[in-house]
């Protein structure tokens, strides 16, 4: 029987050869950062996409090394569930399962505190951006200057919130409207206006400023119970999980233009510092 027809054309060759030169890039920060996590994971996914899973393998446990090394029981025990599947053929993974079981296990027994990652993950952004190239919303030419701004993105000191979506704004996508709507559509998370709502301390305070930044997500509102979070990347379930172990409590999650979280976030540091009104005698 024959084997699978392979896919030897030339926009195939040339995504790849995109991919590569993002690769490129993630590997000269390692070459300063060895241990920067972003890069790491980033090219564990890149490594996936065209085809080098061993590659990819080598760089996902380099990941879990720094992870069980900085003592991240939380982003080490995430990590375990994509190693595992390695664990039956290579030695490597059945010591970083065991290094990551046993992490932590010093500690006090009794309620856990709280422990989510801030770090932005480049991985989630660069599964965003390979999923519009697949769904026909970006073509292999925007997906190439997407991964490229990413990674400059990435490697620069500047505090901001990086993202597939920011990109796109910033480059003006002339099918930026398209794109929202898709994302929105596929993740169930409807749009909304942020400059619409009054942002409060009490709900505000509800995230980290510096996990609002780097991991792109704001708690804009609540209703009832719940907590209406906008986040700038609806499919990375990792982003979803930590802002409701954060948050305490469900959440409803919505899409936004990344000029309205920017501005948002502006706001946030002037609110959650202004002084309480005074109590009225």
């Amino acid at each position: 029987m024959a084997g699978p027809e392979r896919d030897d054309t030339p926009e195939r060759d040339d995504l790849s050869a995109e991919i590569r030169g993002a690769v490129a890039g993630f590997e000269k920060i390692l070459e300063a950062l060895p241990d920067d996590r972003a890069s790491l994971e980033a090219l564990a996914h890149a490594y996936e996409q065209i085809g080098q899973p061993d590659r990819a393998k080598d760089y996902l446990f380099r990941l879990a090394d720094v992870l069980v090394s900085d003592g991240d029981v939380e982003g080490a025990r995430e990590l375990a569930e994509r190693i595992e599947p390695h664990a039956e053929d290579d030695p490597r993974a059945r010591e970083l399962i065991v290094r990551i079981q046993g992490l932590g296990a010093e500690r006090v027994a009794g309620p856990a505190p709280v422990q989510v990652s801030t770090e932005f993950n480049m991985a989630e952004e660069l599964s965003l951006a390979w999923n519009l190239l697949q769904a026909g919303q970006l073509n292999q030419e925007e997906y190439a200057s997407v991964v490229q701004d990413l990674t400059e993105m990435c490697a620069g000191e500047a505090l901001a919130t990086v993202s597939v979506i920011h990109v796109l704004e910033a480059r003006a996508h002339k099918r930026m409207d398209q794109i929202l709507n898709f994302i929105s559509r596929e993740c169930g998370t409807p749009f909304v206006w942020l400059s619409s709502f009054e942002l409060q301390n009490q709900v505000l305070s509800l995230l980290p400023m510096d996990f609002m930044l780097r991991r792109g997500a704001m708690v804009f509102e609540t209703l009832g119970d719940a907590a209406l979070v906008v986040v700038m990347n609806p499919y990375n379930q990792s982003l979803r999980s930590d802002v409701e172990a954060l948050v305490g409590r469900a959440c409803h999650y919505f899409t936004t233009l990344p000029s309205e979280f920017d501005r948002a976030l502006d706001k946030v540091a002037d609110v959650m510092t202004a002084p309480a009104p005074a109590a009225e005698e």
